[in-house]
């Protein structure tokens, strides 16, 4: 009857640790704008899609498609995914799980 219980317990904390600890995927991937590349810093891109600019940081953890990020200039053609909501801004500012050149 101990073991059972025991077993119980030990499973029920591996299924909390297991749900806790994974990421939600949705979150992570928003989908962003397209648009062309206006400015470049050190650790953003600033975007013009139609008529809006989208100022959007990258981290270590923002995935390149297509193009490295040092093979980026102004003028090319990007589609953006983002990690969080944008910040209702102007520019509006988003930081980028995703950053993929359009050819």
């Amino acid at each position: 009857m101990q073991f059972k219980v025991l077993l119980s317990v030990v499973f029920f904390t591996l299924l909390l640790f297991v749900v806790g600890c994974s990421p939600d995927k949705e979150a992570l991937n928003i989908e962003g704008v397209i648009g062309e590349i206006l400015e470049m810093d050190d650790d953003s891109i600033l975007i013009q899609s139609n008529d809006n600019k989208v100022d959007v940081k990258y981290t270590n953890e923002t995935v390149f498609n297509g193009k490295k990020r040092n093979e980026l200039g102004v003028g090319d053609r990007v589609k953006t995914w983002y990690s969080s909501e944008p910040l209702d801004s102007n520019p509006m500012q988003a930081t980028a799980s995703k950053i993929e050149f359009i050819k």
